[in-house]
């Protein structure tokens, strides 16, 4: 790799997840100094093992709640307590559920906005301070859900959807400190959250257009493909991009 990120110490959160995963590999690999957060510790542990292993620094590991705000605050100032600097923040962490719109419940509706979105906002205005310091830079996760709305997956669309709006309007407002913030919007990808059971009986086109994807196993892009998003969008040679929403979904919003 590059070292394009020497120098650089970068905040992921859901870093045990499939995602996550690859996106620290692939930031600790460009030289980025890593704090991985997540929910639990022995993934984490693993991880960070695993990165001093293949002669990266060795990340420090968090262990947070996304579903609470107090949590979601005290990681980034356990964060800035560990490290001199923060030079950006890559939310990863969220859930993914499907359901017909009638069958969630109030609980279901607040837990997936709470995790997806009201988490991102809550670290985000922690950490906005100490990103102006360096001209830093965030990249959130949204999805292409957000952008063109799948059936059975109402409470998951809005809260990436959200996503989108959060990642826009802060880029706008705090463009004249140089933090940039920008969003990836992931198709298909292989992960935990592609082996969520279908709702009995839907319709299967979804399903069908995705197997249309020439050179992907079932239509899955991987892990690695959306790490590589993080990557470009953290390091310098994205730094005329802000406000931008990247897809990476192997031309799937164009079936």
């Amino acid at each position: 790799m590059s070292g394009r990120l020497e120098g650089k110490t970068v905040l992921v959160t859901g870093a045990a997840g499939s995602i996550g995963q690859a996106t620290a590999q692939r930031l600790a690999a460009e030289g980025a100094r890593l704090m991985l957060a997540d929910l639990e510790s022995k993934p984490l542990e693993a991880l960070c093992d695993a990165i001093a292993g293949k002669g990266g620094i060795r990340p420090e590991a968090f262990v947070y709640d996304a579903s609470s705000n107090e949590s979601s605050a005290d990681l980034v100032d356990r964060t800035l307590t560990a490290t001199e600097r923060l030079d950006a923040v890559c939310n990863i962490a969220g859930i993914y559920a499907k359901a017909r719109t009638t069958d969630v419940t109030d609980a279901d509706w607040q837990r997936m906005l709470q995790i997806n979105l009201s988490s991102v906002f809550v670290i985000l205005r922690q950490a906005i301070p100490h990103l102006a310091k360096t001209g830093g830079c965030v990249v959130n996760t949204s999805s292409l859900a957000a952008l063109e709305g799948h059936a059975y997956l109402a409470a998951y669309a809005v809260s990436k959807a959200g996503i989108v709006a959060l990642t826009k309007s802060l880029a706008a407002e705090y463009a004249s400190t140089g933090i940039r913030f920008n969003a990836v919007c992931p198709g298909a990808i292989r992960s935990s959250m592609s082996s969520v059971p279908t709702v009995p009986d839907a319709d299967p086109d979804l399903a069908f257009r995705r197997t249309k994807l020439k050179g992907f196993d079932g239509g899955l892009g991987e892990p690695v493909d959306v790490a590589a998003a993080f990557a470009y969008l953290v390091s310098g040679d994205a730094r005329y991009v802000s406000g931008s929403v990247l897809v990476i979904d192997g031309g799937q919003f164009l079936l």
